[in-house]
This record gives structure tokens, sequence and C-alpha cells, in this order.
């Protein structure tokens, strides 16, 4: 079998092995980028991309709904479902080609197949034998699956699967309360149906701040979907519901044949990796949901570029994941940002600051939610950001920034009327300074 070879193989064009690929494409590297399915991998598929159009249809129905506080009379027509699905699969076709235009460009080689390992340089693209002097992997991850209850596509469904639904379920058990769990519920319940969230946790999205996770479920139940906390037993009631869908969590895509390389796993089978994102063989790589870290569109982009920087000019950079903004797209969305050491820091104070005290809330009829700042009393530093309300997902970016590069006061750096400057308000109250809301009792 003759091999063709490659300074770089990247395996997976989710947003951590595209990214990789075209970095080391840029720094002059001859680049395969091998993929079984569809360019974009989960995040523009399966993930990411879909959940968040379908999210936005719903919250342009419930801006259509309340345009007569503008002064308009819109009445929503009758819909279907099918349609807004048509519409989400046109506009990942028109962004995959878009990706396939970048991939051409700098002339990296796409092979269709599923790779696995013949050894450490080697890899088979179903009956292609390819070789390369890096390989970096980026295979990311798949739905899990609860025993005894596996995805057969139609009543047991995946994160995959929901996305794809043809029309609205009239009844769903979704059993998770994480992100997609809630975002899922969110969307279904907003589109009609009538939606059980069981979660096995004492609150939905656990690992967040209580005040995050109790605006959460409040704005699930205004939605009409009944939360289930401290839930173990869901599924024995599965057969009265029309769909179950299960976001328990994820599993690493790893059928490449790993033990042929040689490269070290751990847990469910995710990939071991060090500070340079290289494996244990020094010529492999790995990044993304394959090595059960972060777990994010964007980090796995970071990781991709970096990992093709020192795959190709040598191990020069080191991840620097001390602030990672997070975001679930609830209704409102919900969003978070803390410097990593956070638990180090000991004396420390919180300000808050409502959007009801909001004049550019008011103005866009967006009342529901806050913004929350943990501050350093002795630097005056802040720490950390939660919020909850309209354009959390924008504004966690900003807040991320301020955390990483800004030093006080901070007044100068938002105009007025905006939600950003919530932000500065829940900081200035930290320290009994805000203007902006009423005065509260010590």
């Amino acid at each position: 079998m003759s091999s063709q070879k490659y300074d770089i193989a990247v395996i997976g064009s989710g947003p951590g092995g595209f990214a990789a690929a075209v970095r080391a494409a840029q720094l002059g590297a001859k680049v395969a980028l091998v993929e079984k399915s569809e360019i974009g991998g989960t995040c523009l598929n399966c993930g990411c991309i879909p959940t968040k159009f379908l999210w936005q249809a719903l919250n342009t129905k419930q801006k259509i709904q309340k345009s007569y506080d503008y002064g308009f009379k819109a009445t929503l027509e009758p819909f279907s479902f099918a349609d807004i699905i048509a519409k989400k699969d046109k506009l990942i076709s028109n962004i995959r080609k878009g990706m396939d235009m970048i991939l051409s460009s700098y002339g990296i080689e796409v092979l269709k197949g599923e790779a696995s390992f013949k050894n450490k340089n080697t890899l088979l693209v179903d009956q292609q034998e390819i070789t390369a002097d890096k390989i970096i992997i980026a295979s990311g991850s798949k739905s899990s699956e609860i025993k005894n209850f596996p995805f057969d596509g139609n009543k047991v469904i995946s994160s995959t699967d929901v996305l794809d639904l043809q029309a609205i379920p009239k009844t769903i058990l979704v059993i998770g309360g994480g992100s997609i769990g809630v975002e899922m519920s969110a969307i279904l319940a907003g589109f009609g149906a009538q939606v059980t969230l069981a979660e096995y946790e004492s609150c939905v999205m656990p690992s967040e701040d209580s005040e995050v996770s109790a605006e959460i479920t409040k704005g699930l139940q205004k939605l009409g979907v009944e939360v289930m906390t401290s839930c173990s037993n869901a599924l024995d009631n599965a057969s009265k519901y029309e769909k179950v869908l299960i976001v328990t969590g994820r599993a690493p895509n790893n059928n490449l044949k790993l033990e042929n390389a040689g490269i070290e796993t751990f847990g469910k089978g995710f990939i071991k990796t060090n500070a340079h994102c290289q494996t244990n063989i020094e010529s492999i790589y790995a990044i993304g949901d394959i090595t059960g870290e972060g777990m994010l569109a964007y980090t796995a982009q970071y990781e991709g570029e970096m990992s093709a920087e020192n795959a190709v000019k040598g191990n020069a950079l080191i991840k620097d994941d001390k602030v990672i903004p997070q975001v679930v797209f609830s209704v409102p969305p919900a969003a978070s940002v803390k410097v990593q050491d956070f638990g180090k820091y000991k004396n420390v104070l919180y300000g808050k600051f409502p959007w009801i005290a909001s004049g550019r809330a008011f103005i866009e009829n967006e009342r529901s939610g806050f913004a929350k700042c943990a501050v350093d009393a002795d630097t005056k530093k802040p720490l950390g950001f939660l919020i909850v309300g309209a354009h959390a997902d924008e504004l966690i970016n900003t807040a991320a920034q301020i955390i990483k590069t800004c030093e006080p006061p901070l007044r100068e750096m938002f105009f007025h009327p905006s939600l950003s400057e919530s932000l500065y308000n829940a900081y200035e109250d930290a320290f009994g300074k805000c203007t902006e809301k009423v005065k509260t009792k010590s």
C-alpha cells in the first residue's frame, strides 16, 4: 500500500481541528485534514450553531409577540417547525461552504473517511494510508447513553437527534439539567412542547452559582417547564412521554486504535495531554473534547491554534486557561467567568445590579436578570462576574476582558445607556458605591 506523506495530519474538522489545520498551513506545513462526516464537526452540524439558531428563532418569536410594547400591532402567523429546521439546515450548509473555501484557499487536503492509527506516524483513512511528522487528534465527543435506554432516534433521542425533529413533540422528558438539557428544554417549551426536565442533583446547572441556577429555573418555569431536581427515577415513567431526550454527559470519539500508537488515556477513554497539548507520544497532540477538559468550542479552537504552532515550531506555547467564560442559552441566557484560582481569595466582596434598574433593559423590555460581581477587597480587582439576562452571552466577553486586563476605576469604559455598564454598577455595588440602585440595608 502506497503512503501519502504530510507534515501535519489533523483528525477531525470541528472548531479545534479546523483551526489547527489552518494555522499549520499558515505556517507553511503540508496539511491533511481527516473528517469522517461533515466539515465543522459537532459544533457546526449538531451542536453550538444549530442549537443557537433555534434559540434565536424562539427569541424572534417572543419579540414579535411583545411588539405591542413599542406601539406595533403585529400578529404571529401560524408556522411550521419543519420550516424552521429547514432554515437551520440551510444556514449550516452556507457556513460549511465558507469553511470549505478557507481550507481550499490554504491548500489543505481534506480526506473523507474514518481515521485509525497504524503506528505513531501512520494513519489508515478507510483503505488509504498516510504518514505525517506530527499528528493532531481533534476527534471530539458524542452523547453518553444510559444503560437500558440506548438511543433509537425515535422514542429515546440524543442531543443530535433533537435538532432534526420535524415537529415539536406534545410531551418530552429531558434527562439532565446541564447546559444542553436547559437549552433544549427552553427551546422545546417555547415552541409548544410540554417539557419535564429531570436533574439528579439538587438544582439545574449544579456547577453554577446558586442564584444563577435559581434564575434559570424561574425562567424555565415561566415557559411551562416542569423542573424536577434530586431526581433519580424519572425514567421509570418514560413510557408516558412521546419523546425522551437524554443529555447526561459526553463520551470521547476514540475509535482510533490509540493503542497502536501507544497513546495514554484515562477515564472513559479521554486522551492525556500536557500544557503544550501534547500526548505522551512526542509527535502526537490532542485537543478539544477528546482530552476531557473544557469541552467548549472556543477552548478547542484556542488549543487547535496553539497545538499547530507547537507542532510546527516546537513547544513554545503553554495553555493559559485562567479566565474562561461560559454561557448557557436559557431564557433568558446566563453566563459566568472567574479567575481560575478564585478559591484562594479569602476577603471577597459581592455586588449585584438588577436589570430592572437598567435604563437600557427598560428600553429593550428585558427586565429579568442581573449582573453580579466578585471583587478582591484587598486589591479591588474584579475576580468574577455572573450575568443572567438579555445579552448575557455577549456581555460575558467584556467581563472576561475586565478581569484579565483592567485596573480600577472602570467607569470610563462604558457608555450610557448600555447593558454593559451593569458590570460597572455591580462592581461599584460591592463597595456600596453604586449610584444607580436603591440603597439597601447593610
